[in-house]
């Protein structure tokens, strides 16, 4: 034990202290002898928590090991804070993307549980991507839930201005009766082939296409394309208010497709209320497509 560090740090420091077996022998009368072990114990140790390798002693005097060793605690936290913020900033980075993939997990394992055919596990996978793909896993009625009435209004004008500022039949609303239609309105995101109505389905919704295209569809014949600022469903705000009308065709999303809705009921609630605005909407709407309207056969028949 005669080149001990205890040993070497005894002979370094001139203390009468420790043996060639490394034990304490003899102390002076302050206690100078055992605090200097004690703090060389300490330094010792939190040198060889703190740091790789081995904890050799580097400095010479008890106020130097102890400013040390504080130095290493201090030096610890600030790795500790640094790094973990580090870690919380990457993980709320990649949050979204972890939920995505979870997602995306949890509908394989739905639809190979329930036996889905391919292509209908083939038209939910394209929804499921283009949709996250728009919305970036973000849900809009969520987020509008966290805003006050007030803030929500003007949240929704703002998401619908696209349909407001193209047709015509909204420039005479005022901000009120504005504020009033866009809370009521939604949007629809459509894949290709994904069927908005099938034949015989209630009417309840007047559709205005954003971007994208349709077709029209009755007795396997293609009646119209629909593309972006058209129009479709039913004439229910001029006649046939007490009745709700049936779809006499399909419609069917050609590409990817961004409707905004409106529902029957809430439109003529907002119409019956503003009622100068009722007027002016009745005169300057025109649907680009009726589904209530049933082509004859006869005039598919000449078309064709």
């Amino acid at each position: 034990m005669e080149y001990s560090w205890l040993v070497k740090m005894d002979r370094e420091l001139h203390y009468a202290c420790i043996d060639s077996y490394g034990n304490l022998t003899a102390y002076e009368s302050n206690g100078t002898c055992r605090k200097a072990a004690y703090v060389t114990a300490l330094y010792y140790t939190m040198s060889s928590l703190t740091s790789i390798g081995f904890g050799n002693v580097a400095a010479n005097s008890d106020n130097e090991k102890i400013f040390t060793c504080v130095m290493m605690l201090i030096g610890s936290l600030l790795y500790a804070t640094i790094f973990g913020n580090v870690t919380t900033i990457f993980t709320q980075m990649y949050s979204a993307t972890a939920r995505y993939h979870e997602m995306l997990s949890s509908i394989r394992e739905f639809m190979r549980l329930h036996g889905m055919p391919n292509q209908l596990n083939e038209r939910i996978m394209d929804y499921v991507v283009s949709t996250w793909a728009m919305t970036k896993g973000i849900d809009a009625t969520k987020v509008l839930n966290y805003c006050p009435k007030d803030m929500r209004a003007d949240i929704c004008v703002h998401m619908n201005r696209s349909v407001f500022n193209e047709h015509p039949a909204f420039r005479l609303a005022s901000d009120g009766c504005l504020r009033a239609l866009a809370v009521h309105f939604h949007k629809n995101h459509s894949a290709p082939g994904d069927m908005l109505y099938h034949c015989g389905e209630s009417l309840d919704m007047l559709c205005f296409i954003v971007s994208g295209s349709l077709e029209v569809i009755q007795d396997d014949q293609v009646l119209a394309i629909l593309s972006a600022n058209d129009v479709f469903g039913d004439d229910f705000w001029s006649k046939n208010r007490d009745s709700v009308g049936q779809s006499a065709a399909n419609v069917r999303a050609l590409t990817y497709c961004n409707i905004h809705q409106i529902r029957r009921a809430h439109l003529l609630e907002v119409l019956e209320f503003y009622h100068p605005f009722s007027i002016s909407f009745a005169r300057n709407m025109v649907l680009t497509y009726n589904l209530r309207h049933r082509v004859n056969a006869l005039n598919l028949f000449i078309d064709s």
